[in-house]
């Protein structure tokens, strides 16, 4: 444009909108940031969310469940796609849902008893955290 800096540069990041005008976006590069697809690239990336440290704190138990929590958030997020198939409404689970249901995890193992209550977990995190 006449009287612009050469340098100058803008840099925007919007959900979609029409109030940015055709012109502007016809002119611009434009990056979109996808998340990954398929249940292997989600269990991934919700394994990831953890850091090395905290998992290695855990008990074996823990840290076994723990990647069952992982996989059960990956097909809750694969489901998604199947629309009114896989859910009745659409909920965007997050990488938060799974940092809290990681929380719910380590303090009820905390007090658990020796043996694993697989029920008590299948309640939580199948009906109360995701349900």
């Amino acid at each position: 444009l006449e009287g612009s800096h050469p340098n100058f540069r803008v840099f925007l990041s919007s959900d979609p909108s029409k109030a940015i005008p055709i012109g502007i976006l016809e002119r611009c590069i434009k990056l979109t940031s996808d998340p990954p697809s398929g249940l292997k690239a989600n269990l991934k990336t919700a394994f990831c969310a953890f850091s090395k440290d905290l998992y290695e704190e855990m008990e074996p138990r823990t840290k076994g469940i723990m990647f069952g929590l992982c996989h059960f958030h990956a097909i809750m997020l694969e489901r998604k796609k199947f629309g009114a198939k896989g859910f009745n409404m659409m909920y965007p689970f997050s990488t938060g849902d799974l940092l809290n249901s990681s929380s719910v995890l380590q303090n009820y193992m905390e007090n658990a008893p020796s043996k694993v209550p697989w029920q008590d977990l299948r309640y939580l995190f199948g009906e109360i955290m995701y349900g």
